[in-house]
């Protein structure tokens, strides 16, 4: 089934590099008319599937290489998006009848629609590195402190995805930390996807720990795993992620793997592993496993990376849901799948969700994974002001 899905994805994608490169050789004549195809072709070939020449060849890591190839697949998305438009543009003028074009009509427009993918490209690159703060309201029946006649609030900092590696490097960490720190939070949770291939990526881990040790909040940092949270040494060696762990208690985050903390007295935090980490062999405990013998009169909070459990963990005694791994699709129109699928499955790939008896909210990421680039969607801190009891 997913050799079958693959072939169709990558014949879609070779009708689409094709597509654009008979227009860029179009585009390339206008101007050099003596430019050969027999040299553009594999030029252009090469530029298309470079992410995996990167991939097969190991050479990933190298930061100029991934960027390069992390481009090609947004810019290409834009510019056949783009030209689509054009070129019903020019078949309906066609059809009418009424308006002859000019001979330069084509050429023009292939300019027009590449420099407009060129400016989308650097767009999105900046705008990915600017983090927003989104905000929640949410109250909870159960009170916090098992006092009925209490009704005590908490501000909760919700980040995720932050896919610490290639791309996001020290400064980005240090860009989240103050936006994480400047709302004021009782409680810091990272929901998922801390690294984005393990600690071997990161250039500066050192730096990036004394970054993260700068999440301050009285109630203490909670983490729980994502997919990408998985290490590997060499490629002769098995993934794991006990080196991850280490890595984050040594800098004083609670890492939550299929555990529960009773926080202050107050509410049961539940962290789980990742529904499918990459490359990691292991199960995770069921929700209704993990809250078997909680007391649920008190507020129950889960932290799960992937928001694709909501109903369960509503039915084991979840009160409030904290997801990312979607990143709201990262991209447009990727923005508009992600919102179909995860509704689908129950949940939302972004933003408030409510069940019947919990509440959930999903993040979009304050980093990002693959394409260094965001387009309507946001790099975001979520701060959830939570208030206990009725």
């Amino acid at each position: 089934m997913w050799l079958f899905f693959g072939g169709i994805v990558l014949l879609v994608y070779s009708g689409i590099n094709f597509y654009t490169g008979f227009r860029v050789l179009q585009l390339l004549r206008y101007f050099l008319p003596s430019c050969r195809a027999a040299i553009f072709w594999p030029v252009y070939l090469l530029l298309c599937y470079s992410f995996i020449l990167n991939f097969l060849l190991r050479l990933d890591r190298i930061r100029p290489l991934r960027q390069m190839a992390m481009y090609v697949l947004p810019f290409l998305l834009y510019f056949f998006l783009a030209l689509l438009v054009l070129d019903g543009v020019r078949f309906g003028l066609r059809f009418i009848g009424h308006f002859p074009l000019p001979p330069d009509f084509s050429a023009a427009g292939t300019g027009i629609v590449f420099g407009l993918a060129l400016l989308t490209m650097v767009y999105g690159t900046f705008h990915a590195r600017d983090i927003r703060t989104a905000h929640y309201d949410i109250t909870l029946k159960k009170p916090g402190t098992g006092q009925p006649d209490q009704a005590p609030t908490l501000r909760i900092a919700l980040v995720s995805d932050l896919h610490i590696g290639v791309t996001v490097d020290r400064k980005w960490v240090a860009n989240i930390v103050d936006a994480v720190n400047k709302t004021g939070p009782d409680i810091i949770f990272i929901a998922g996807d801390i690294f984005d291939s393990g600690l071997g990526a990161v250039k500066d881990l050192d730096g990036v720990g004394t970054e993260l040790r700068r999440l301050k909040a009285p109630l203490g940092v909670y983490a729980c795993p994502g997919n990408h949270d998985v290490d590997r040494i060499s490629l002769r060696e098995n993934a794991a992620s006990d080196r991850i762990r280490d890595f984050l208690t040594k800098e004083g985050i609670v890492y939550l793997e299929d555990e529960i903390r009773f926080v202050k007295d107050s509410f049961y935090l539940v962290g789980r592993r990742d529904a499918r980490p990459i490359g990691l062999r292991q199960e995770r405990k069921s929700a209704a496993e993990l809250t078997a013998d909680i007391d649920k009169s008190r507020p129950v909070i889960f932290l799960d990376h992937e928001p694709v459990d909501f109903p369960r963990e509503e039915a084991a005694g979840a009160d409030l849901i904290l997801s990312g791994h979607t990143h709201r699709g990262q991209l447009f129109p990727v923005n508009i799948i992600t919102a179909i699928l995860y509704k689908r499955a129950g949940a939302v790939s972004y933003g408030y969700w409510r069940g019947h008896s919990a509440q959930g909210v999903v993040s979009s990421g304050a980093g990002l994974w693959g394409p260094p680039i965001r387009i309507a969607t946001d790099s975001e801190v979520a701060v959830i002001n939570l208030k206990f009891g009725d």
